[in-house]
């Protein structure tokens, strides 16, 4: 048995993704998915039986940029923490990805509710990490606005 997401699954994947309105290319025993109109894409790739869904969030001239990565790394371990739905990966050679890794078995019909949460945590953070990349790291009360996430009171 491959170690691999089936073919007939990508395929599938693939179909689903063009029901709801995404333009699907193949690339590199993956795909690549786009729709929206700022010309952003997502990238599925198979991954030992498990679908890694990605967006690149800030490439290598985004990164050039900054002063220092510190306030960079540190907004994003503070998101993290936020419990997004999703986690970041950083390759020095491509830039800064929000990922979301789906499991073997996992329902094709709810990847475009991943593919919408993934355009909501990007768009969601841009400020944030536009500013982190000038050197200011994002504070509680910076997370919660970028989230339109207002604080209780305790009772």
């Amino acid at each position: 048995m491959s170690d691999e997401l089936p073919l007939l699954l990508l395929g599938e994947v693939a179909a689903i993704c063009r029901e709801h309105g995404y333009v699907v290319e193949d690339i590199d025993g993956g795909l690549e998915v786009s729709g929206s109109e700022d010309g952003g894409a997502f990238y599925l790739l198979p991954e030992n039986g498990w679908l890694q869904v990605r967006c690149q969030v800030l490439d290598t001239d985004d990164l050039d940029r900054a002063r220092t990565l510190d306030a960079l790394f540190e907004t994003l371990a503070r998101a993290q923490f936020r419990l997004i739905g999703s986690r970041f990966g950083f390759d020095p050679h491509t830039g800064l990805w929000l990922v979301e890794d789906l499991y073997p078995g996992f329902d094709v019909e709810r990847l475009p509710a991943v593919l919408e949460q993934l355009a909501f945590v990007w768009t969601a953070l841009e400020g944030v990490l536009d500013a982190a990349l000038g050197g200011t790291v994002a504070d509680d009360d910076a997370l919660n606005a970028a989230f339109d996430l207002e604080v209780s009171a305790p009772n």
